[in-house]
């Protein structure tokens, strides 16, 4: 079982996760709910089945966070330390900040307008900084950085349309 501190209204809640046959029982303060979880590609799109209930759910991994938007709410949810990608076995690891060398590059989670490009190519970046906000759904969804370096090419600017997946930006 994991437990995770997530904000919702501001308040600071427990929570709890522990897998059973395949789906989750998730606790929140005290109290269980079923649910099941299904990624959609490799996207960061998540179809949710909570309560009998069907919701869409994006989620974005920060630093130290992971940020669901389902509907029209976002919510964080923090870890005591650096999160660490889940990977399939014999599935690459993803970039982080300890590969040297190596192109990360940024792909939008999900179809949107680009509102916002914070950066341009020779910029510098820090791991975790938001570097461009994609509206979707009528929300705005920060976009960033998964490691710190420079960024090397921008391939998107503000007010152009992108589907889920289109490359948006380079850091070397």
């Amino acid at each position: 079982m994991a437990t995770y501190k997530l904000t919702l209204g501001g308040e600071e809640h427990e929570l709890e996760v522990e897998e059973q046959d395949g789906s989750f029982i998730v606790k929140l303060d005290g109290e269980s709910y079923p649910i099941e979880l299904e990624r959609m590609g490799e996207s960061a799109r998540y179809s949710l089945l909570l309560d009998k209930k069907p919701y869409d759910v994006f989620a974005e991994e920060g630093p130290n966070a992971v940020h669901i938007v389902i509907g029209s709410r976002s919510f964080a949810i923090t870890t005591p330390g650096p999160l660490r990608g889940r990977r399939s076995e014999g599935e690459p690891a993803d970039l982080d900040a300890d590969t040297e060398g190596e192109e990360w590059v940024l792909t939008s989670p999900m179809a949107g307008v680009v509102q916002d490009v914070m950066v341009e190519p020779g910029d510098e970046v820090e791991k975790g900084q938001v570097v461009m906000v994609i509206e979707a759904m009528k929300m705005q969804n920060d976009l960033h950085t998964r490691r710190a370096g420079t960024v090397k090419a921008v391939y998107v600017s503000v007010g152009e349309r992108v589907e889920q997946g289109t490359k948006l930006l380079v850091v070397l």
